[in-house]
């Protein structure tokens, strides 16, 4: 699931290129590509978890700042996998940034297009990286590696065996490049340098690798951190995020722009809502993450887990499941104008029917109980009202989802 070596150092200040430790100032610039895996990586919700929102961004502009920082140039994106729809800072970020996305297919022959471009620039040597997992290294420690073999190409592996798709490539060996990107990096034309990664990695393969990654993150174990303000000790707000009066947020947190816990909600252990997710009334989120334009209904349990795109996955169990009902899971339009149009729909549906039932509706009302019974009698205010657990609730394994038969348990 995650390796994690030495803590990674945290990212300097970045200039236009990268200084060795012998003084010698280096043009390195960088590709970054999505797509292309081998059979048996996974995504989520048709997404590759390299473009997920983990506290805030996706993953891959986290690559991006870190490269940024330590001086690695025109860094160019090139992805399969069109990007999900962001927050308005990653947004920014994203203006910013060179991101080609290509047809299916096309993956290789556009990183071979692009590492043209950079030679044809100027580079001196380009940095290249395939998501798949998150890494933290010192860039500078590899590419002096890189210098001081003399090499052509030289590829990052991990201490415990394994090579990673992380690869110092000299910019004039334009024919080993070819080699590599025709090959999709699993041959080269000569042996390849090697370079033990010691800091972080996570492969990001499955759902529980990015929880992993969230979770390595809240705890300040490795240099990515919130893309919030931390209004209390270990618990981070975006920009936007709205947390009800009578709701709980126990460190640690995050809570993404524009999400929303409602009234009575608590959500606890390490457990992050991206931006524009919702959680309703009532509702424990537990260790566990919510993608964006996603909800979670009311008095419900959610713990251990990732949700979105109306799907749930319980990382103890291994286990995914489609939830078709929208009042345990829903998803919203990424488009401003559908959301507030399906609100007012919503609204003019429900109007009618409390209009109805009020008018017609028998009345409940009972005589006044004499003053002792009243008094014995349990108060009003304790006894849940407008919610009814559905039979099936039981058909729900314990600690994976439930609804709650009472509103104040």
């Amino acid at each position: 699931m995650q390796a994690d070596f030495a803590r990674a150092p945290v990212a300097r200040a970045g200039g236009d290129s990268t200084r060795c430790q012998k003084g010698r100032t280096v043009d390195i610039r960088g590709i970054v590509l999505v797509g292309g895996a081998p059979a048996g990586l996974e995504s989520f919700a048709c997404t590759p978890l390299a473009l997920h929102d983990v506290l805030g961004r996706p993953v891959v502009h986290r690559v991006m700042e870190r490269l940024a920082a330590y001086g690695v140039t025109d860094t160019v994106v090139v992805s399969q996998a069109a990007m999900p729809p962001l927050a308005r800072a990653a947004r920014d970020f994203r203006s910013a940034t060179k991101f080609l996305h290509v047809p299916e297919g096309q993956l290789w022959r556009a990183a071979e297009t692009v590492f043209a471009e950079h030679a044809q620039a100027g580079a001196e040597e380009v940095l290249l990286l395939r998501l798949g997992g998150y890494a933290e290294f010192a860039v500078e420690e590899f590419l002096q590696h890189h210098l001081d073999a003399r090499a052509r190409v030289t590829r990052a592996a991990l201490p415990g065996g394994g090579d990673l798709d992380i690869m110092l490539i000299a910019a004039s060996r334009r024919n080993d490049a070819a080699f590599l990107f025709r090959h999709e990096l699993r041959a080269s034309r000569i042996p390849c340098q090697r370079w033990l990664l010691r800091g972080y990695w996570n492969p990001l393969e499955t759902a529980a690798d990015l929880r992993a990654l969230a979770l390595d993150a809240l705890m300040q174990r490795i240099a990515l951190s919130p893309a919030g303000e931390q209004i209390r000790p270990g618990i981070w707000a975006a920009a936007g995020s709205r947390i009800d009066r009578g709701a709980r947020v126990l460190a640690p947190a995050f809570i993404g722009e524009r999400a929303r816990v409602r009234a009575s909600a608590v959500i606890t252990r390490g457990s992050v809502l991206e931006h524009h997710a919702e959680v309703a009334a009532g509702t424990v989120v537990e260790n566990s993450t919510v993608l964006p334009y996603s909800s979670i209904g009311a008095f419900l349990d959610v713990a251990h887990s990732v949700v979105g795109a109306r799907r749930l996955v319980h990382l103890p169990r291994n286990l995914e499941m489609e939830i078709a009902d929208p009042r345990l899971i829903d998803t919203f339009s990424p488009h401003a104008p559908l959301r507030m149009l399906s609100a007012a729909a919503s609204l003019a549906a429900l109007l009618p029917a409390q209009m109805l039932r009020r008018f017609f509706a028998p009345s409940h009302r009972e005589a006044p109980a004499e003053l002792p019974a009243a008094a014995r009698a349990p108060s009003a205010a304790l006894t849940p009202s407008g919610f009814q657990a559905s039979e099936e609730a039981s058909s729900f394994p314990a600690n994976v989802m439930i609804a709650r038969r009472y509103g104040d348990q």
